[in-house]
């Protein structure tokens, strides 16, 4: 380690350190090994080409010593501990005593052709903020290097089973570290501050996780994969620089209307203000009977807008959008609700972020409340296994500050997602036998499995009328399909053994509803008419529960899962949930009144 610098690190005790007077003579003082360690992994990373060099948390100089000796550069450093500060004015250029946060308003922008951030980031309180001030101090090519420690080492990890947590003076427990990393969670600190990862190596230290704890942590039904790639490592050497200039992506923003003529527009005003110079906006209309076409034409005569003459559900409609799209030409797509206002800079935070990572199939923004709008809806999706397979919605009344950084994701809200056009061509559209509910879940797990990533962008901002399309979470519409499409998502995605915790919650949902419990009444001396009674009770419980709006979309939902009845919802489910509707309005009105 270089030396650790940042708010989070208290200075050494006064009888070790001598402060800095002014002039160069020092006292012999105890040293921590790591301040002078020559870290030839990190030198091996520094490009021989930079020229000026600034190593932050730069200890007694040791590495920029060896960078001056090896290369012709300038370097300055940056580092928190007087006495090792004043060691490294001995052998660099220039240094900065303070804290890297107190350091940044003086050092010069776009200047340095690499910045070192070795075994720095986690003493920070705020790795993601001072990641990004300092990519704004590379000059145009330039590249940060940085080493940061594993915290899922399985030496760290079988302690922490044994009830063992034991800070240290160096190492991957370093009693200074404030902020604690995973592969994934590197990836995304070097995302979130607009860095493009060129060089992902490791060092290994350690024994690895035994084969018996996989098979058992595997038998348990969790994932393993990460676990056994990194449980020997020890820390992480990145290399990151600004992604290489692209031209502008060309982004096709697809929007659906069915009969949402007020939404629509509302929509499509806060899109035309995005500020991003190469969209297009696509309007698909599912055959709307309330003037939506004509108010949309004469309020945007620039959109496109395509009519399907009929109802083809979410996916359906979607598709028409998309197929219009990468036929002319988009390399992305977003795939937008009408229900929703966006922000200005919605279309540039995504592409850029899609810019920085690779990999990145399918991008998301924070979903905030439109009727609460300082409140998160949510952040994107993981899924879940218990009590049944299912995805859980991740951000929910939380505020922007509680998500920072960039993070990978299992799923992205259809309300508004970044398609990537490579995804597309390579996995195909919506599956529009899910019509609505789901289709988006099937998506991302199809992205998933072909190797593209999942990723909320926090710059990204959407404001999100909730439970638009399809109402209240217990109505009958939104009942009906998420019965349906559960079971069918889960065929699709979800291995057997997992599958069958859903089957069986179906199935004890479907006995609950048509066989209540049968009561014997002991009223009576006699046995025949305590069974009658019973059968009696029974029975009307029995018509009660099918006649029950709610039960009814689950049996319908179950029997066309069964049947492999897909798409649209039959028409009794819409009746239904017409007069549940209007019933629960009417209801609300009395309670008002009262």
């Amino acid at each position: 380690m270089n030396g650790p610098v940042g708010n989070g690190l208290p200075l050494p005790n006064s009888a070790d350190i001598v402060a800095e007077t002014g002039g160069d003579s020092i006292v012999d003082l105890p040293r921590r090994a790591y301040y002078h360690h020559a870290r030839t992994e990190v030198l091996e990373l520094v490009p021989p080409s930079a020229h000026r060099i600034l190593d932050v948390g730069c200890g007694e100089g040791t590495l920029g010593a060896s960078i001056r000796a090896r290369q012709s550069a300038e370097v300055h450093g940056v580092e928190l501990v007087p006495s090792a500060a004043v060691r490294a004015r001995h052998q660099l250029d220039k240094v900065w005593n303070s804290s890297v946060e107190q350091a940044l308003p003086t050092l010069p922008a776009g200047y340095y052709d690499c910045i070192v951030a070795a075994d720095v980031l986690e003493h920070l309180v705020d790795p993601w903020a001072v990641l990004t001030a300092l990519k704004s101090k590379l000059a145009p090519g330039g590249s940060i290097v940085s080493s940061i420690p594993n915290i899922q080492n399985w030496g760290i990890l079988a302690d922490l089973i044994r009830g063992k947590w034991e800070y240290q003076n160096e190492g991957i427990l370093d009693r200074t570290h404030m902020r604690f990393f995973t592969r994934k969670s590197v990836e995304e600190l070097f995302w979130t501050a607009g860095l493009s990862i060129s060089s992902f190596t490791t060092t290994v230290r350690g024994p690895g996780v035994p084969r018996s704890v996989l098979k058992a942590l595997a038998r348990s039904g969790l994932a393993t994969r990460e676990l056994e790639q990194d449980s020997q490592t020890f820390q992480f050497l990145v290399v990151a620089q600004h992604p290489h200039p692209v031209r502008t992506s060309r982004v096709s923003v697809v929007i659906l209307n069915w009969n949402g003529k007020d939404d629509t527009l509302e929509c499509l005003q806060s899109v035309n203000q995005m500020d991003y110079p190469n969209y297009e906006v696509v309007v698909v209309d599912n055959g709307s009977a309330d003037n939506s076409v004509a108010a949309i034409k004469q309020r945007f005569p620039d959109v496109v807008l395509l009519e399907t003459g009929k109802n083809l559900g979410y996916a359906g409609g979607n598709n028409v959008g998309i197929r219009y799209s990468l036929a002319n030409g988009a390399d992305y797509v977003l795939i937008l609700n009408n229900d929703t206002v966006v922000d200005s800079q919605l279309l540039r935070c995504l592409v850029d972020a899609g810019h920085v990572i690779p990999n990145a199939g399918v991008l998301g923004p924070a979903n905030f409340f439109c009727d609460d709008p300082t409140f998160i809806w949510t952040i994107g999706a993981r899924r879940r296994y218990e009590p049944i397979p299912h995805y859980e919605m991740l951000g929910r009344r939380t505020t922007a500050d509680s998500w920072p950084a960039s993070v990978r994701m299992d799923a992205i809200a259809g309300s508004a997602m970044l398609v990537s056009g490579r995804v597309l061509q390579e996995i195909g559209y919506l599956d529009e036998r899910f019509f609505l509910c789901f289709e988006e879940l099937d998506f991302c797990d199809r992205a998933n499995a072909a190797g593209f990533i999942c990723v909320f962008v926090p710059s990204a901002k959407v404001w999100h009328k909730v439970g638009g399309a399809l109402g209240a979470i217990d109505s009958p519409l939104r009942v009906y399909f998420n019965t349906r499409n559960r079971l069918l998502w889960a065929r699709k995605n979800v291995h057997l053994r997992k599958r069958l915790r859903l089957y069986s919650h179906t199935w004890r949902t479907l006995r609950r509803t048509l066989a209540p419990p049968f009561v014997i009444h002991r009223e009576s001396k006699f046995a025949l008419k305590q069974y009658v009674w019973a059968f009696a009770s029974w029975y009307k419980n029995v018509l009660r529960n099918l006649g029950r709006p709610r039960n009814i979309a689950v049996l319908f939902g179950i029997r066309d899962y069964a049947l492999r009845r897909f798409g649209d919802c039959p028409e009794r489910i819409r009746r239904i949930n017409d007069k549940w509707r209007n019933a629960t309005q009417a209801e609300r009105v009395t309670r008002t009144v009262l």
